[in-house]
C-alpha cells in the first residue's frame, strides 16, 4: 500500500468512529486546509486532523509524523502544524488500534509516538 492509501483508510476509519458515535460528518473540499473533517454533535464543531501511524521496527512502535509532507520533482517541503490548525487528532494505526484526543493535549510537535502511556486514554475501544 501506498502512502495516500494508507492515509485513506485512516479517513475512513475516522468517518465510521464519528458516524456510529452520532457525528455529524462534514468534509472540506479540496485539502488546503490542515484537517481532514470537520465534525459536529449538539451544536458543536470540532476540526479533525487524520493520521495513519504505520509501525517502524527500529523504533518498535507505531509513529505518525505530525506534519504536513508535500512537493515534487524539483521541491519538497514539510510543515509543522501550529497549535490552532485543528481541535482534535484522530490516529489509525497499522495494527488497527483507533485514538481520538484534543491536538492541545499533544506536547510532540514534528513525530507522534503512539504507544506513549500519556495516549493510552484516548483509544477508542
Amino acid at each position: 500500500m501506498n502512502t495516500k492509501q494508507k492515509g485513506d483508510i485512516a479517513v475512513a476509519q475516522a468517518i465510521h468512529y464519528y458516524m456510529s458515535n452520532g457525528y455529524e460528518v462534514c468534509l472540506p473540499i479540496g485539502d488546503k486546509r490542515p484537517y481532514d473533517l470537520v465534525v459536529e454533535i449538539d451544536g458543536i464543531l470540532k476540526r479533525v486532523q487524520i493520521k495513519y501511524a504505520g509501525f517502524y521496527k527500529a523504533k518498535a512502535q507505531h509513529v505518525a509524523a505530525l506534519r504536513v509532507m508535500g512537493g515534487n520533482q524539483s521541491w519538497y517541503t514539510a510543515k509543522k502544524y501550529e497549535p490552532d490548525d485543528f481541535d482534535e487528532r484522530f490516529v489509525y494505526t497499522a495494527n488497527g488500534r483507533r485514538f481520538a484526543f484534543p491536538w492541545a493535549d499533544v506536547t510532540a510537535r514534528s513525530t507522534l509516538y503512539i504507544e506513549n502511556d500519556k495516549y493510552s486514554q484516548y483509544e477508542i475501544a
